[in-house]
């Protein structure tokens, strides 16, 4: 049996510390006012009822990613085996639809990314790029679980290793014996909008369900 990647965010021990934020950005060179992670922060009530709700967000690799249909080129954003969406940045063409698709706002064109893709192939049926250079175009980037850090061998997302909190678990949910695997189990899970019908593989413990109310919004806004 092949992986089954998740990730569970338990809030009732997220501190907003951002730290999960802050080193993504590191580890992944992700550009300023854009984000793969980011942790919203939001107040809500008065005092003395006042509360603070933090909501880490993140791309939620749907197993029904909106993402994927839209894309013009075949294979430029895909959903693996094991389950974490994709980006091929020698494929994607920069036309921004799966930017749009997503819902939750968890994908951006890299500013620093030169599409490799000529998109004059791609001219006739794509508009986005018609009359466009692969140098005026940018490559699509997104959170995927650290990628790079699962094809060494460390099944852990810089995320979650610096979790100040300890509020982030992830692994492979086809393993009985894994972490998140046995949290799962012993606990009420939540995703954030079901609703979409995209089946998210972000999970979430929340003691108070306002949170996706107080903090919801895109990720990148």
């Amino acid at each position: 049996m092949g992986k089954n990647y998740a990730l569970i965010v338990d809030l009732r021990k997220c501190v907003g510390c951002t730290s999960c934020q802050v080193s993504c950005k590191m580890e992944n060179g992700v550009p300023l006012g854009k984000f793969r992670s980011k942790v919203d922060i939001a107040d809500a009530g008065e005092y003395p009822k006042a509360k603070r709700y933090f909501f880490p967000k993140i791309c939620n690799q749907c197993d029904e990613p909106a993402c994927v249909l839209p894309c013009p080129v075949k294979g430029a954003t895909y959903k693996r085996e094991d389950g974490v969406v994709m980006v091929n940045r020698d494929l994607c063409i920069g036309c921004g639809r799966c930017v749009k698709a997503c819902p939750y706002g968890a994908r951006f064109l890299h500013p620093h990314l030169l599409v490799k893709n000529d998109p004059s192939k791609y001219a006739k049926d794509v508009e986005e790029v018609r009359g466009k250079r692969a140098k005026d175009l940018r490559t699509v980037d997104k959170c995927d679980f650290c990628s790079h850090r699962l094809a060494s061998g460390i099944e852990e997302p810089t995320c979650i290793r610096n979790c100040a909190g300890r509020a982030r678990f992830f692994g492979d949910l086809n393993d009985p014996n894994s972490a998140i695997s046995k949290l799962k189990a012993s606990v009420k899970t939540e995703v954030w909008n079901p609703d979409y019908g995209l089946k998210p593989r972000v999970y979430f413990i929340v003691p108070d369900k306002e949170v996706f109310k107080i903090a919801d919004g895109l990720i990148n806004q």
